[in-house]
């Protein structure tokens, strides 16, 4: 029996085209089914960009309610300690920042939605060398 892909909403009003279908390219690699918000299945997880603080509380209470149990992740403009303290303060599993390596991005995927391939070759040797950092990647620990 095959299993349907896990699903990812991108709640990004505010996103351009171009980030769209970066997204949509990166997580079908991954074997992630991207679709916009307000759809009437659960998704597995849940990627909302925020794109300025005093939009960060209403933009990740959105999308707790797409969410409901999935982990929703805030994709931040840039990188910023305070931005992401306030966006996991907030009910955000973690963070990824815009034009970080998008790897940071497929391991916190990686990291919630099970059964996804890991990375082999080059890509493993450097995720399990530490040599990925923490740039980018921020999550809460959890």
């Amino acid at each position: 029996m095959r299993h349907p892909l896990p699903c990812c909403v991108i709640l990004a009003p505010d996103a351009d085209e171009s980030l769209r279908s970066l997204l949509s390219d990166v997580l079908g690699d991954m074997g992630i089914s991207l679709r916009p918000g307000g759809g009437g299945a659960r998704p597995d997880v849940v990627l909302a960009l925020v794109q300025r603080e005093d939009s960060m509380s209403r933009v990740l209470g959105a999308a707790g309610n797409e969410a409901g149990a999935a982990p929703v992740f805030a994709l931040l403009p840039f990188e910023d300690e305070r931005l992401r303290q306030l966006a996991v303060s907030l009910g955000a599993r973690g963070c990824y920042a815009l034009g970080t390596p998008l790897e940071f991005l497929k391991e916190l995927l990686r990291d919630v939605v099970g059964g996804l391939p890991r990375p082999r070759g080059p890509e493993r040797l450097a995720a399990a060398s530490g040599m990925s950092g923490e740039r980018g990647r921020q999550d809460d620990g959890a």
